[in-house]
């Protein structure tokens, strides 16, 4: 009977040194904060800004929030998503996807909508694009990257 308690006290040390390794790993850097929490060091990214799609011939990536068939009352149906974005100091309208090379075809694709209207974010880069759809908690349709073709508004 003494060696299987030995064997039982044996498995629980190691567990119990396997486990405070593994709680001393996290840190171990140059950085003077080897025992930091991270939750407590993590900062959130700041939102991106958000560009005007006629201000530029560079490519530019769009995050399609809302997406309608084109039609009576699709403005009215897009106004929440565009309240939305207004509230976290995005200044959208609706506007055509076939004003950005390639996307009417990938919203109409994802959509079934075969003249699609919607709301989109304009960003500069992927990146930028890309932090926008991490923060937003509302709905993303599509990233779409492209240039815009439809020239200056009036």
């Amino acid at each position: 009977m003494r060696q299987p308690r030995r064997s039982i006290v044996a498995a629980l040390t190691l567990s119990a040194a396997l486990l405070s390794t593994a709680a001393c790993t996290g840190g171990g850097g140059d950085d003077g904060q080897e025992n930091a929490d991270p939750a407590v060091t993590a900062t959130t990214p700041a939102w991106p800004t958000a560009i005007d799609p006629t201000s530029t011939t560079e490519p530019i990536y769009v995050v399609w929030t809302d997406v309608v068939e084109t039609g009576e009352g699709d403005t009215a149906k897009l106004q929440p998503t565009i309240d939305s974005l207004g509230t976290l100091g995005y200044q959208t309208l609706p506007w055509d996807p076939a004003c950005q090379t390639g996307a009417e075809e990938l919203l109409a694709g994802l959509t079934g909508f075969t003249n699609p209207l919607g709301v989109g974010v304009v960003f500069a880069s992927a990146q930028d694009a890309g932090t926008f759809d991490t923060l937003y908690d509302g709905n993303t349709i599509s990233l779409t990257p492209g240039t815009y073709t439809c020239g200056a508004s009036s």
